[in-house]
C-alpha cells in the first residue's frame, strides 16, 4: 500500500512539474522581470540619472601655491573659482533631465515591444494547441473512416484499393499531427527566450481566442509613445540649441590669495579672468544645433503621418477579420460540417466516391483552422494597435 501511495504522490508531483500552465498575466510578469534587454534598459536609466545628478554640481575651486628659493624668499597662494555664465549650468541640467525622460520613454517602448512579441508568440502557441486538437480530430475521423471502409471491403462492397487510400490518408494526418507537435516545442522554446531561458518548463498555454475585444472607436496619437518620443527629441534639440548659444558667453574666474615676503611682508591679491569671444563664438555648433532642431521637427511630422496610416490600415484589417470570423463561425463551418456528414454517410452507401469524402473532410477542417487563424490574427493586430497608441495590454482581451 505504501508503494502505491508513493507512486500516486510521485505521479501528482511529476504532473505539476512537467505540465505547467502559462497564462497571460504570468507571461507578462516573466517578461518584465526576466528579459535581458529590459534589464539593460533599466541600467541605461540609472546611468542617465547619474549624468543628471552630475550636471547639478558646481565646478570645484582650485588652490595654487608658489614658493621661491634664495635670499628673497616669497610664497604666494591663490584660491580661484570658475563661475559659469549665460545660464549654461541651468541649460545643461534641463538637457540632462530631458535626456533622462527620453531613455525612460525608450524603455517603455522597448517593454511594450517585447510584450507584444511575447504575447504574439503566446497567441501562436494557443493557435497551435487548437490546431493540435483539430488534427487529433482529423486522425480520429480518418481512423473511423478506415474502419468503416475495412468492413465494407470485407463484405465485398468496396474495392481493396479504397482501404489503401483510407490508410494512406490516416498516415498523412498522423504526420501532420507530428509536425504540429514539433512546431509547439519550437514555439515554447522561442517564448522562453523572452525571459532569458533557453527551454520552457511550461507545456500548456491558457487563453481563449474566441473572446474578441472590440475595435477602439477613437484611436488618438496623443499618447502614442513614438509621438511622445519624437516630441521629446524636438525639446532636446531645442535645449541643445539654447546651450550652444549660451556657450558664447564665457565663464569668469574669480580668485583671491596672499603673497608673503621677508622684505615687504604680506600682500593680498585678487584676480579676475574673463575670456574674450573674438575668434571663437561657437558659430559652427550653433548652426549644427539649429539644423538638428529642424530635422527633429520634420521627423515628428513624418512619424505622425506614418502612424496615422498604420492605424488606418490596422482598423481596416480588423474590420475585415471580424467579418471573416462571423461568416466562418455562423455560415461556412456549419455548412461544411453538415456536408461532410452527408457525404461520408452517402459514401458508405455507394452514393459518393472516396475523393468526395476526403474533399468534404478537408473543407470542414480547413474552415475550422481558418476560423482560429483569423482569431489569432485579430488578437495580434489588437496587440500591435495597443503598442502604437500606448494602451496598457488588457488581460481580459486575451
Amino acid at each position: 500500500m505504501h508503494s502505491i501511495y508513493r507512486y500516486i504522490l510521485c505521479t501528482i508531483f511529476t504532473s505539476l512539474v512537467f505540465c505547467q500552465t502559462l497564462d497571460i498575466e504570468t507571461l507578462e510578469r516573466l517578461v518584465v522581470d526576466g528579459n535581458p534587454y529590459l534589464a539593460a534598459g533599466l541600467q541605461l536609466i540609472e546611468a542617465q540619472s547619474g549624468k543628471l545628478e552630475q550636471s547639478r554640481k558646481y565646478p570645484n575651486p582650485a588652490f595654487e601655491i608658489e614658493s621661491g628659493i634664495g635670499s628673497d624668499q616669497e610664497t604666494s597662494s591663490m584660491l580661484s573659482q570658475t563661475i559659469p555664465m549665460g545660464g549654461k549650468r541651468t541649460q545643461k541640467i534641463a538637457l540632462r533631465n530631458l535626456q533622462l525622460n527620453k531613455v525612460r520613454i525608450e524603455y517603455d517602448m522597448l517593454k511594450q515591444a517585447k510584450l507584444e512579441e511575447a504575447f504574439a508568440t503566446f497567441m501562436g502557441i494557443i493557435h497551435l494547441q487548437k490546431l493540435q486538437i483539430f488534427q487529433k480530430d482529423r486522425v480520429l475521423v480518418s481512423e473511423d473512416l478506415l474502419n468503416a471502409v475495412s468492413r465494407k471491403v470485407e463484405a465485398g462492397k468496396l474495392s481493396p484499393a479504397e482501404k489503401s487510400r483510407a490508410r494512406i490518408q490516416l498516415y498523412q494526418e498522423k504526420l501532420t499531427l507530428r509536425d504540429i507537435k514539433s512546431s509547439l516545442i519550437s514555439a515554447w522554446n522561442l517564448l522562453s527566450t523572452f525571459w532569458g531561458e533557453e527551454h520552457s518548463s511550461f507545456t500548456m498555454a491558457e487563453g481563449n481566442l474566441t473572446e474578441i475585444p472590440p475595435i477602439p472607436s477613437l484611436m488618438s496619437l496623443d499618447s502614442a509613445p513614438a509621438i511622445r518620443l519624437s516630441k521629446l527629441m524636438v525639446e532636446i534639440q531645442q535645449a541643445i540649441f539654447k546651450l550652444e548659444k549660451a556657450k558664447v558667453i564665457p565663464n569668469i574666474e574669480l580668485g583671491a590669495g596672499v603673497k608673503q615676503s621677508d622684505l615687504l611682508g604680506n600682500t593680498y591679491k585678487f584676480g579676475l579672468s574673463i575670456p574674450f569671444p573674438i575668434f571663437n563664438r561657437n558659430q559652427g555648433n550653433i548652426t549644427s544645433a539649429k539644423s538638428e532642431l529642424e530635422k527633429a521637427r520634420f521627423e515628428l511630422n513624418g512619424k505622425e503621418i506614418q502612424l496615422g496610416n498604420t492605424l488606418s490600415r490596422l482598423k481596416t484589417e480588423l474590420e475585415v477579420l471580424l467579418s471573416e470570423i462571423d461568416i466562418l463561425k455562423n455560415d461556412i463551418i456549419p455548412e461544411a460540417q453538415a456536408a461532410y456528414i452527408t457525404i461520408s454517410e452517402g459514401y458508405l452507401n455507394g452514393r459518393f466516391s472516396y475523393l468526395d469524402v476526403v474533399d468534404a473532410q478537408r473543407m470542414w477542417f480547413e474552415s475550422r483552422e481558418q476560423y482560429i487563424g483569423a482569431l489569432k490574427n485579430y488578437h495580434i493586430n489588437i496587440l500591435e494597435l495597443d503598442r502604437i497608441v500606448g494602451n496598457t495590454y488588457g488581460k481580459e482581451t486575451h
